[in-house]
């Protein structure tokens, strides 16, 4: 049996004293630790102050506000892309009904269904007509372009605001283009003797085929029965119909080579109503109807 005094006399009282103190030091150690993962997790649960909250959302303000006008430029420019490539179909066969047909024009009569749209029931200014799909599918040119949605502007929201009743600015129209009067129209007096209106497509000279319009996207307020009249008579400094200015202050068009485009106004801002002036609110319109009506005659 071991003697308990005889093994404590080897032990040195300081060597006991210094282990009792380094053990205690090593347990406050281990205390002070947990309280202050303890501190730093509460910290971590306790979310964004109001202040910091505040800051966030002003930064996400000021980005969408950076971000938005160039969202919607984009979007207008992908509208305008799908306006051009519509026309261009429109006029690819308008094209090929003159290849078919003779080199005659697919006619362009007001109030006669035998024209490129049926004209007894395609005026889209009031209801029926505005929503009338049998307009287009009775038309002669509908056979060489069966889709009815290439008749319509992607940028167009609503019917006419002007001269139509109220009911009409939330009707969805069927048709946003028109065809110009010169082109196979059967309304002289609008260009008068001196620009007679054309039958076939060997007759276009001046403007040429690449500078003669053909189709165009018509102002919402103007736009009625496929005919687009550009006077050249009694009232050459005003617009009988007017071009729609909506895909930012631009209009797409067609012309009688087969190509379309975009043009943007000078001045044009607005869709306008009939017989408009050269200004209307302080804006002086006059060269942009002088580019437009050299697209249709020339002296």
């Amino acid at each position: 049996m071991i003697n308990m005094k005889s093994a404590l006399n080897g032990i040195d009282p300081r060597s006991v004293k210094s282990n009792v103190l380094s053990f205690k030091r090593c347990e406050y150690d281990m205390k002070t630790k947990q309280a202050v993962g303890t501190v730093l997790a509460r910290q971590d649960k306790r979310g964004f102050t109001l202040i910091e909250l505040l800051v966030v959302i002003a930064i996400i303000a000021i980005l969408a506000a950076m971000l938005l006008p160039a969202l919607a430029k984009a979007k207008l420019k992908a509208q305008s892309i799908t306006c051009v490539s519509n026309q261009k179909q429109l006029s690819l066969a308008w094209i090929m009904y003159a290849g078919d047909n003779n080199d005659a024009m697919v006619p362009n009569w007001l109030g006669d269904p035998r024209a490129w749209i049926d004209g007894n029931v395609g005026y889209v200014h009031d209801l029926p007509g505005a929503t009338n799909v049998l307009a287009i599918r009775n038309g002669l040119l509908y056979r060489y372009c069966p889709n009815v949605g290439i008749y319509r502007c992607p940028t167009a929201r609503g019917g006419p605001t002007i001269g139509a009743p109220a009911y009409m600015a939330k009707v969805q129209l069927v048709r946003h283009y028109s065809l110009c009067g010169r082109m196979g129209g059967n309304v002289p007096w609008v260009l008068g003797a001196q620009y007679p209106e054309y039958t076939k497509l060997s007759q276009i000279k001046n403007p040429s085929p690449a500078e003669a319009m053909t189709f165009l996207d018509e102002s919402i307020n103007t736009l009625d029965d496929g005919y687009f009249a550009v006077n050249a008579t009694g009232q050459i400094n005003e617009w009988q119909n007017s071009p729609t200015a909506r895909h930012g202050k631009s209009c797409v068009l067609a012309f009688a080579d087969g190509h379309a485009e975009r043009w943007r106004w000078l001045a044009l801002n607005v869709d306008q109503y009939i017989w408009a002036t050269l200004t209307q609110n302080g804006v002086n319109t006059t060269r942009d109807l002088r580019r437009l009506q050299n697209a249709v005659f020339r002296p």
